[in-house]
């Protein structure tokens, strides 16, 4: 759909792209193979059609050889009419250049599209018409998209959402490229990890966008997962970590908890909290913790005290601060993942 879009989003933007044509060229830096016109007003036999030659120059009526190379057409302009007036060939020269074919810059599509390659700026363009002609963004392509410019001697990474380009359709989301811009699409990936099934990363296409789409691709979660999940999103250079309900995610599925998810977004789901117990119990080993579970529910779940076993002296190995301490526990004090719970012998 992106495809389309960003084809259509070409299309519909070329109207206005041939009404701003000329203000968008007077930042252009001319260069070989450009093709330019240009007139001097109230001089009409002085109309100039001319190709910029490998050096960058062309030849102009009275001046001969004119290099306008590097230079942008408001410069060329004032550089025209100040030769003109020095030559003594027009009084105040009044000097119009319009750029009628740009040749001499390339733009460079890589990554996710259909025709990655070198692209000639023979026309103002904007990241939609470049797209476009790279044959649209292919179907694991990502909606976000990199504009990589050099600014000031400089590499500067700029992002794009396709979305926001074709709901908004302004400079914007959608600018104008110059030469030697490099335009990126990165795969739409996420990745799932840890306690599910199939852990990978999986593409955001076919619809697939939101948690429960990406956890139901990596198999759903494993016998050994959580209830709590880790989901960690990247927007706009801001890293931001959730920590979602598993049972209030499939119960309610709204956007609050089944959050969409974009390139580069990862989901965790951590093992399942245990407790150990060992010592005067039935059955010592790991257990799964429960919610809220206290001390004498995990004895319980270790099969009761044996016969030599007391539920007073129980002590509970805990770390806390990153110290293991151990700790007097009560009945009803409620154990946390991974504490060790030990039951003493009774004395008599």
């Amino acid at each position: 759909m992106l495809l389309t879009c960003s084809v259509g989003m070409a299309d519909a933007t070329s109207t206005t792209g041939v009404k701003n044509e000329t203000n968008v060229a007077r930042d252009y830096v001319l260069g070989a193979g450009d093709l330019v016109r240009i007139n001097v007003y109230g001089s009409p036999d002085m109309l100039t059609e001319a190709r910029l030659s490998a050096a960058g120059t062309i030849t102009f009526p009275l001046i001969g050889e004119v290099k306008l190379g590097g230079i942008s057409p408001t410069a060329s302009e004032k550089k025209i009419s100040d030769l003109l007036e020095q030559g003594g060939f027009v009084k105040k020269a009044q000097v119009n250049l319009v750029v009628m074919q740009f040749q001499s810059q390339f733009v460079s599509v890589l990554g996710d599209v259909y025709k990655p390659g070198k692209y000639s700026l023979d026309r103002p363009s904007t990241l939609s018409d470049v797209l476009a002609l790279a044959g649209g963004i292919t179907s694991n392509g990502s909606d976000m998209v990199t504009l990589i410019r050099t600014e000031a001697g400089t590499s500067i990474k700029h992002s794009y959402d396709l979305r926001e380009l074709i709901a908004n359709a302004d400079s914007k989301s959608n600018p104008q490229l110059l030469g030697d811009d490099i335009i990126y699409v990165n795969a739409r990936e996420v990745s799932v990890l840890g306690q599910v099934n199939r852990p990978g990363k999986y593409s955001v296409v076919s619809g697939v966008r939101n948690v429960i789409d990406f956890l139901s691709q990596a198999g759903g979660i494993s016998a050994g997962g959580a209830d709590k999940i880790i989901v960690v999103t990247n927007r706009d250079g801001k890293v931001e970590k959730h920590e979602i309900d598993v049972d209030q995610l499939y119960r309610k599925g709204d956007a609050l908890v089944n959050l969409e998810l974009a390139d580069g977004d990862s989901i965790y789901v951590p093992r399942i909290p245990v407790f150990y117990i060992y010592g005067e119990v039935q059955r010592p080993g790991s257990f799964r913790l429960e919610r809220n579970m206290n001390l004498s529910q995990a004895i319980s779940l270790g099969g009761g005290l044996s016969d030599r076993g007391t539920e007073r002296g129980v002590k509970i190995k805990r770390q806390v601060n990153g110290v293991m301490k151990m700790i007097s526990a009560n009945q009803s004090d409620l154990l946390q993942p991974d504490d060790v719970v030990y039951v003493s012998e009774s004395l008599f």
